[in-house]
């Protein structure tokens, strides 16, 4: 487990007014239901801390391998980068990753890989999620003033 990992562990993630409507848009992507985004969106309006529980970090697990199911097939996606990893094989081929039975490449960076960006963060925040699950603790989402 990484450091930011173990700091969110210990601290849960603290969340403030700049990113207020990114978490609350990130939630509703996930459509989790009405009435549990209706409850994060109330939560970090009121600026109020809250916590995602074992069932629902389940929950969103399962939407989160949906998501990048879908983005894999955006046709903005390379998958495979064959020929940018010929040609650069550090650059385009030192991010791999496994979706099934296929093995994929990402490069998060650029506004040519936004989808790539997408997919990365999105795999970022399941592994989050199944280590808080792995240990059966909360998430922890705390309000901090800036």
């Amino acid at each position: 487990m990484n450091n930011y990992y173990k700091m969110i562990l210990e601290k849960g993630i603290e969340y403030n007014d700049i990113y207020q409507n990114y978490f609350i848009l990130n939630f509703r992507i996930l459509e989790l239901n009405f009435e549990f985004e209706n409850f994060i969106e109330e939560c970090i309006k009121k600026k109020k801390d809250f916590e995602l529980d074992i069932l629902e970090m389940e929950r969103i697990v399962k939407l989160l391998d949906l998501k990048v199911s879908n983005l894999l097939k955006h046709p903005d996606f390379n998958p495979f980068k064959e020929k940018l990893r010929n040609r650069f094989p550090e650059q385009y081929g030192s991010h791999p990753f496994i979706h099934g039975d296929t093995t994929y490449y990402l490069y998060a960076k650029g506004r040519d890989f936004y989808i790539d960006s997408l997919i990365t963060n999105t795999l970022s925040f399941k592994e989050l999620l199944l280590e808080h699950i792995k240990i059966k603790k909360k998430l922890k989402y705390v309000y901090k003033k800036i």
